[in-house]
Parts: structure tokens; sequence; C-alpha cells
């Protein structure tokens, strides 16, 4: 969930694209082929026919087709006579043209049989609402926490209509470890600790955190962690918002975390150049140990692992140390749906009873690494993983705030955000332009709580 889930959670993610590999939908065309289905006698060519494995149908973003579902196409696709489906996945290019492209094909009534995609908060309502997609519930739900799964249930329906794909991502503070024991800094525990540190790292000449603004998505990784403290104190605030009940200006701890780091801007802790360094730029100063910190999630460490594997061990993490939060973000995993387009409901049920059962889940994670969703799969995890996870082990972990509201206001925000830094907006603001983009898109959708 990468930096959809910070825009809701905004533009992340064409190369070859087929509008007709998909779109016909594996099922019907199968059926349409299939001497079986007519009133054939041929009982030896039907039973032949019946025998052949049947293809499903799947898209996604080509850097989500990572080890993990390699693996797992891999094991479908070679044990496909015993399973009796196989899989064939087409990949497209990511960012706001691969998401243009996921709402024209569902426009044109060309989704293929299965798709990945970001959260069903928004991602099934933009692709042609609930009734082009199916419920995918089962007994498999009993063995993902709770926290995980409300993100995957429609809460007017209670119906599932998305399984988990790919690891639980969590928000930190990430290190690089060899700095901070060339400096004698420990993991601080208070936003003070915090502060030190940062100001001793300044002092011997490395920029203590590094802000990839340029990818605008990064901006709000610190400030979500504000709104923590208005979770626990209460606990209903994103409904209220959903329904027009409440606005961003009533709750404080965004607007805090925004204000704190504004302070990290004007006491020099950021580079001179965040304006123009990107998420790249971030990866390379951290291993470098040219910035001792940067503020993102686990996700980061996968691309650095890929890039620098000599060094991806040497970076660990902790929690935004904000006071009375002992809080981190967790960021579900990406969604995989069944359109309406997968017809034949006892092949969906074979397919979802391997994809969710625990052992395609271990390959999954065995092949990728990366911290499981699922009860008893294991996975290797680097440092840093290891100390975020940690947190979540603790009874740490809360949903990122944004994946359940029914609206995007926070891609704005990191602009907005950035317009503060800079003298174009107050924080005031800031938090009240929020408020109006979310109520606009309510109004554009016709939400009747918004008249």
């Amino acid at each position: 969930m990468k930096k959809k889930a910070l825009s809701i959670i905004a533009a992340v993610l064409l190369a070859s694209i087929s509008l007709t590999a998909c779109g016909a939908g594996g099922s019907k065309s199968s059926e349409s082929s299939n001497p079986g289905a007519s009133a054939s006698t041929d009982m030896t060519s039907t039973a032949e026919t019946n025998s052949a494995p049947k293809e499903i149908t799947m898209l996604m973003f080509t850097d989500w087709y990572k080890p993990g579902i390699q693996a797992v196409e891999k094991d479908i696709n070679d044990n496909a006579d015993k399973l009796g489906f196989k899989l064939n996945i087409e990949k497209i290019a990511g960012g706001q043209q691969g998401e243009d492209l996921y709402r024209a094909r569902a426009a044109a009534n060309e989704l293929p049989m299965l798709i990945a995609h970001y959260g069903i908060s928004t991602g099934l309502k933009d692709l042609g609402g609930f009734e082009r997609f199916q419920e995918v519930g089962g007994d498999w739900t009993k063995d993902i926490p709770e926290a995980i799964m409300e993100s995957y249930i429609d809460s007017e329906s209670g119906k599932v209509y998305g399984i988990p794909f790919d690891s639980i991502n969590v928000s930190g503070v990430f290190y690089n470890k060899k700095v901070y024991e060339k400096l004698n800094l420990s993991v601080p525990k208070t936003y003070a600790e915090f502060l030190a540190n940062c100001e001793k790292i300044k002092a011997a000449g490395i920029t203590p955190i590094y802000l990839s603004a340029k990818d605008t998505w990064t901006v709000n990784l610190f400030d979500g962690e504000g709104w923590h403290m208005e979770k626990e104190s209460q606990p209903e605030f994103v409904a209220k918002l959903n329904n027009n009940k409440a606005h961003f200006t009533d709750y404080t701890g965004f607007k805090n975390a925004i204000q704190k780091q504004k302070e990290l801007l004007d006491k020099g802790y950021f580079q001179k150049s965040y304006l123009a360094d990107g998420y790249d730029g971030a990866h390379k100063a951290l291993v470098d140990g040219t910035a001792a910190m940067v503020v993102n999630a686990t996700w980061m460490m996968d691309e650095i692992k890929a890039k620098f594997p000599d060094q991806a061990s040497d970076i660990g993490a902790f929690r935004v140390p904000f006071d009375d939060n002992n809080k981190v973000s967790i960021f579900t995993p990406f969604t995989l749906s069944a359109t309406d387009k997968f017809e034949d409901k006892e092949l969906l049920k074979k397919f979802i009873d391997y994809f969710t059962s625990q052992a395609a889940q271990q390959k999954f994670f065995d092949a990728q690494g990366g911290i499981s969703y699922q009860k008893g799969v294991t996975s290797s995890l680097l440092p840093a993983q290891a100390d975020l996870k940690a947190y979540v082990d603790q009874g740490g972990g809360s949903n990122y705030w944004a994946i359940n509201l029914k609206y995007d206001a926070v891609s704005d925000s990191n602009n907005y955000i950035l317009d503060y830094f800079t003298g174009g907006k107050t924080l005031d603001e800031v938090i009240t332009a929020m408020d109006t983009v979310f109520a606009k898109s309510a109004k554009a959708k016709g939400d009747p709580n918004w008249k």
C-alpha cells in the first residue's frame, strides 16, 4: 500500500497494454468453447476438455509483481493439472496512468477475473461499485487479525470484498545504525530525546532527517502519526468525518504533528534541497550515512534490499516518538478482488482456498520476506522490519487513519503542507482546505450527508 496508502494513500503506481488479454474473463469464454456446455454427445471429447486446467486472469501493477506473487504464480502453473486452474497475470505500469487505465477498463467492462488494487474503501467504488465485484469471504478470514480484516469489509453490507495481498507495512523512523553508533546515540523514547539526537547529528555535519518532498506522498508520513492521539481518545472520528458529523478542523493531533514537522525544518534538520529531492535519493542517503534518518514505512526496506543488499541490515527503525502515544501505523496489504467476470463460482472458491491457504502464503513469504498478515505464516525480516514488527506484536499497531476515509483529502494535503513550509499557506488554511476537498468529493459522489 505504499504511496496510495498515504494519498489514499496518492500517486504511486504503461508498459505493454493489451485490452484483450483480460477483457473477456476466463470462465465465460471457456464455457462457450467447452463441448460439455452444449448438447454434444462426444463424451470422450467432453471429458478431455473438462480435465484441462481453466485459466484465471489477473491484472496488477508491474511494481507489485515481486518474488512473492511470482512464487505463487509458478506454483499454480506447475501444478495446474492437479489444481484444475492456471494463472495468467497481466501487468501494467503504475502511477496515475495505471490507475486511469483501471478505471477506463472498468467503464468499458473489460476488467479481468481478478484485480489487485489498493483497497475497497475507495478502490472498488472507483471501478464501478460493489455490484461489479463478488463477495470473497470464508473460513480463511479467521486466520487474519480483526484489525487487518476490517479494511477488506464493506462497512455498510458487512461483506468481504477483498483478500489481503502482499505484506503488512509499518511506518516509523528508519535510521542508519552506524551513524547512531558513531555518535553514541540511543533510540529515542520521547520527542525531546528525538530532537536531542537531531541536534547532535546536525552538529556532526550529517543531515538528521532526509525529506524527499519532490515525491509529495512522502511528506505526511510524519504527520500521519499524529492522528493516533485522536484515534485513542476518539475512536469514532473517522466515521464522523465520513458522515459529515465532524471536520478535520475539529482535531488537533494532525495539526500539531504538521507544526512539529515545520519546526524540524526551521531547526535545519532537513537537507536544504528537500523540495528537489526524491524518494530514491532517500534510500541512498540513508544507507550511505549522509542522512541519519528517514520517516517512511517498511516497504522502503524491500527497495533498499534490492538496491543495496549489503547495507540493508545497517538500517534500524523506531516509532515516531510523539509523547503520549505508543502506536505505529499499519498499512494493510494490497487487495485482491474478484470481478463479475469470474462467473465460475466453484473455480473462484478453489482459487480462494488455494491462495489463502497457509501453504500458499508461506511460499509467498519464503520468496519475498516482509511482515506476514496471516497467523502461522513466518518470514525472514530485515532488522528495521523486525524493529517495527515488535511494536505490532506488543499491541502497538493501529491502522493508518486515512485508510477508511470514504473520500480522499490526503493527497492534496501533501501540497498544502509544502505550501505551509514555504509560506504559501497558514497551518489553519491547510486543515480548512482538507475539509473543503473532502466535502467537494462527497458532493460529487452524491453523498446525502452533504447537501
